[in-house]
Parts: structure tokens; sequence; C-alpha cells
């Protein structure tokens, strides 16, 4: 909804700039692309951090339902050849462009859940 309401600000001060009719002329497309495209790219990171939370807490809800770490770090290792994922990807690239977490830290939160003393219910 920010987004389209930025776009409406945008394109209602650019009708005079631009000589457009009003905000459903067409000739104005390319402005609204522009609006909309940069405010994409400018939310991206924080879409991508939300998603790559959610994506830990269902690594972390696999472990826990499982009880094999090794088998989440092998299925890990092999999605990652297959995609043909950077294994150790810089922090920047991961905090611009990543949705889920690098294979770093998928396998470094097995290896951790599996030293993890055993608790009896």
């Amino acid at each position: 909804m920010a987004a389209l309401y930025l776009a409406s600000v945008v394109l209602n001060a650019g009708i005079a700039w631009l000589g457009l009719t009003g905000p459903a002329d067409i000739a104005g497309l390319p402005l609204l692309a522009l609006v909309l495209g940069v405010f994409g790219l400018l939310t991206l990171p924080v879409g991508n951090a939300f998603s790559r939370w959610r994506e830990v807490l269902a690594d972390e809800f696999a472990l826990t339902i499982t009880h094999k770490p090794q088998a989440f770090a092998d299925a890990m290792t092999r999605l990652a050849n297959q995609n043909l994922a950077e294994a150790d990807p810089e922090p920047w690239v991961v905090f611009l462009l990543y949705s889920h977490p690098p294979i770093r830290d998928r396998l470094a939160r097995a290896a951790a859940w599996q030293a993890r003393p055993a608790t009896t219910v």
C-alpha cells in the first residue's frame, strides 16, 4: 500500500511537470514503473530479512521435530550443490540479496543443534 500511495503522490506531482492529462494518462507509465522499481529496490532488504528469519524458524522446527541434524546438514548441502549456491557469501550480499540463510549458517545451526545436551521430557 505504501508503494501505491507513493506512486500516486509522484504521479499527481508529475502531471504538470510531464504535461500529462491526469494520473490515468498512459504516458505516465514509465514514471510509475520508475517509482515502483525504486521503492521495490529500497524495500528488498527488509523483505529478504523477514524471509531469512522465517527460514531460520523453519530450520529450527525441522531440527526439533526430526532430531536428525546430520540428515538436515546433508540435505542442505545437496540442495546447495544442486542450486550452485555460494557456500560463504559476503555479509553485505546476504543482507541485500538473500531470501534464505546461506548454507554456512544452516550447517552451523545443525552442528550447534547436534552439540546441544539431550533433554528429557
